[in-house]
Order: structure tokens, then sequence, then C-alpha cells
């Protein structure tokens, strides 16, 4: 069924949605000799783009069953990625030429795509809900088959606070594990070397040059669910290098949204949340292999509570980075360190200040942020004094302010003007750094954790 398309009212950018009435996958490819995958896609303007996908050091050589699977996840893969390239456009139509899908592949990635997109469609005042149409052609849905991989749990890296408390937890316990990251710069590489692993995983990704050409012509541009793209690469890099569980590094305050909007609830970290875990989970369970595993090992954490675990890990403090300035998606516009200066710097410094001390965040970040008056109005977005929480992959504003409030009670911070200025106006109380390490440390139920993971994970939080 085609669904009609929706005109915003007001948005300068409206005919942009005209231009291309067509998005087309056009095919997609694995050379295993070049060890890479090759992603294509058109607008039925003429627009076309390949996107390139490397996998050093991976096998070559796959049994039938193996390529199988592998055919059916770079389907899949395939219309994952497409989402940085549709949203130049936001075709009202969509053509896949690879393949026929079914009713529950087309409405998995409807949902990708919508919820996906989000943010994106606040930042150009669009909605989605009646664009996006995958062509269900298919009649049956495609039944999983069983794969034979090692037992092997690959880590994802970003190089922040959260994925380094994984690999820890992991590194105390008997499971084997691998560090696997996806465009690693100097900051993931750093603290991949600090934590001294062996044979990590290093895939490249590099989406198409004309992208960014059209968006310098004025096609939209914004948040596309990164985290979720990266799952089915990860997915597939399994056979190639033989693992057979991604263990993540997403926390229960991802699953805290912005904002709402047209009835929708926009989260920023919608590929990081519980939801998509699940989804994302049982498309792969349901329709590939039943012999593939993803879950979040901090899930049932909050931010703070990784904080707080984090803190106790100082080998990794000169290194770490959690700026997305370091991780900007043209190398050449890449600023590694802290820039003190956005809502993510801002967060990880509230959420470390009480469990490293005064002395020791500044160390890290070079300045006190809560003695600057110029981060005042971006504290106030993070403590829900001002707009909407900032979409950042942040905490909850509860918890920022508790962390804020129970800060104000420290004396060796209360000289920090923002401390005290910004606790009068928030009603809630604060905590002694016993009971805030207490009470960030207590576990949320909702999650997918098998039972020797959250073992592991409660073994390290008594440690």
């Amino acid at each position: 069924m085609t669904k009609a398309l929706f005109l915003p009212k007001k948005n300068q950018k409206t005919n942009v949605m005209t231009k291309a009435p067509h998005f087309i996958f056009k095919s997609c490819r694995f050379e295993p000799e070049e060890q890479t995958v090759f992603l294509d896609y058109a607008y039925s303007s003429g627009q076309t783009f390949t996107e390139i996908i490397s996998f050093p050091d991976a096998k070559t050589v796959f049994t039938p069953t193996e390529r199988d699977i592998l055919d059916r996840i770079l389907h899949s893969l395939h219309l994952a990625a497409g989402i940085s390239y549709y949203k130049a456009y936001c075709s009202p139509h969509i053509i896949i030429e690879t393949q026929a899908i079914s009713r529950a592949e087309a409405d998995f990635f409807y949902k990708f795509y919508l919820l996906g997109l989000g943010e994106f469609s606040v930042e150009n005042d669009l909605d989605l809900r009646e664009v996006i149409n995958f062509p269900a052609d298919r009649t049956e849905t495609p039944h999983p088959r069983p794969l034979t991989l090692k037992p092997m749990n690959a880590v994802p890296i970003g190089g922040g606070k959260d994925s380094l408390v994984s690999l820890e937890i992991l590194r105390k316990s008997p499971q084997p594990f691998r560090p696997i990251a996806i465009n690693a710069g100097p900051p993931i590489l750093d603290v991949i070397a600090r934590a001294d692993c062996a044979s990590p995983i290093l895939i490249r990704r590099k989406l198409d040059p004309a992208l960014f050409q059209l968006n310098e012509q004025g096609a939209y541009n914004g948040h596309v669910p990164i985290t979720g793209i990266l799952s089915f690469i990860m997915a597939f890099a399994a056979i190639l290098y033989d693992y057979d569980t991604v263990v993540m590094s997403n926390e229960q305050s991802a699953n805290e949204g912005n904002m709402v909007k047209n009835g929708l609830a926009i989260n920023h970290q919608y590929s990081k949340s519980l939801e998509f875990e699940q989804d994302f989970s049982h498309f792969i369970q349901k329709h590939i292999t039943p012999d593939f595993k993803y879950f979040s090992l901090l899930r049932p954490l909050s931010e703070s509570g990784i904080a707080a675990l984090f803190s106790r890990t100082e080998k990794y403090f000169p290194t770490f980075k959690s700026c997305n300035r370091n991780f900007h998606i043209s190398e050449g516009m890449r600023q590694y360190g802290w820039c003190c200066d956005c809502p993510k710097c801002r967060f990880v410094y509230l959420a470390l200040a009480p469990f490293i001390g005064k002395s020791g965040i500044i160390e890290i970040f070079g300045r006190d942020m809560l003695n600057d008056n110029a981060q005042e109005e971006g504290f106030r977005e993070l403590l829900g004094l001002k707009g909407h929480k900032p979409f950042e992959c942040v905490g909850e504003i509860g918890e920022c302010r508790l962390l804020l409030k129970s800060l104000s009670l420290m004396p060796e911070w209360q000289d920090s003007r923002l401390v005290p200025l910004l606790a009068a106006e928030i009603k809630e109380s604060g905590l002694s750094l016993p009971d805030l390490t207490a009470a960030s440390l207590k576990k949320y139920p909702d999650h997918n954790l098998p039972v020797e993971f959250e073992r592991m994970l409660d073994d390290f939080i008594g440690s």
C-alpha cells in the first residue's frame, strides 16, 4: 500500500521532498577476496551513491550455510545503511531492486527509519509517518537458519567511559572477548592500547562523498541511528571474524526520550534503547539465525551508575574521550580532546564529578566547567530547567538533578559558581557521596542480560 506524501506547512525546504520521488536500493555485494562490502543506492532524479565497508583480516572462505546467512545479513545491512542517503530527500516511494521483503521485514525497517529519524524530523520540521514506505512484496517471511559460530564476545569500543566499563567487566571474567571498532580514530585506538587487549577488530566504513555534496546543495541533513547501522555491520562481521555475541554498553538512561512531537516520542538515543535492542535481536533471530546474540551488558544501570564504576578505572582517565567532535563523520573536521562546550562534555563532567572529585575531573577536562558562566544555559537544559533534554547521548534529567544537588552538599564544589546557583532551583534533595554511589548502582529490572552476564556485572559492582 502506497502511503500519502506529507508536506510540512512551514518549511523552507519543503520542495526538497519532491526533487526525487523515488529512492532506490540498487545493489549490494560482498567481495571476499577484497574483504569489502559495496552498497549501492540511487534517487530517481539521477544521484547515485556507493558506500564501502572494509573488513581487514577477515576470513575469505565460507561454507554454503555461511554464504547464505551472509547474503541475508548483507541485504538487511543494505536497507539499514540506506537511511543515511534516504534522508537527503525523504522520498515517498522506495524501490528495492535487490530482493523482495516480507511484511514483517518492511515493518521493522519502517519503524527503524521513522524512530531513527525522529530527531532529524524535528530539526527539519517534517512528519515522516506517511512518507516512509517500504514495499512488502514477499508473501512469506524467511525462516532463520542455524549457524555454528565460535563462543566469543565482540565488545564495541567507542572511546568513552561506557564501553570501557564493559571491557573491564569482561577482563575480570572467564568470558573470551575481542574489542571491535568501526572507523577507529586516535581516541579509540588509544583506549584499546591502554586496555592491552589482543586482536582488536577494526572495520572501516566510508560514506559516499556525493552525499556531502548534496547536503551542501540544500538537501536534508541531520542525525541518523548510527548505533543501529553499526549493529547490522557487526552482525555481518560475526561470520567474518567468528564470534557469536555482541556485547553492547548501552545504559538504562538511553531509554528516556527528549520530547514528543506529532504523537511520537523523539529519542536521540533510539538505536541505543532497550526497545531497539529487543527489536534488532528479534529481527536477527527470527529472520536470519538464532545463533547470534546481541545485548547490552550495562542496561541494568543508569549513566550515573556507569560513571561510579568508571571512576575506579583510573588508567583510562588520560585517554578516554566522549566529546563527539572526536568522532565527526568527516575525518578532516575531527577535533581530538574535550571541547568543554557541548552537551556531551557537560554531562560527562557532571556525571563523573562526584565520584572522581574536583581536582581529578579538572585534570581530565582542563577546566572547571561548573565555574564557567558560559556553560550555565547548557547545564540548565541537562537539568530540565530550560527547553528540552539535549539531542545528545546524555543521562536522564532526574539523575542530572540528583548529581548536581549532591555536588552542592560537597564542600569542594561550593565555590564553583554554577553549583549553588542551579542547586537552588532544584527541589529534590541531594545525597552524600556514599548514598549517591549506592543509589546510582541500583539495578533496573528491564534488560536482556543472560544470567551469567548479570552475575558478572554484579561481581564487578561489588568488587
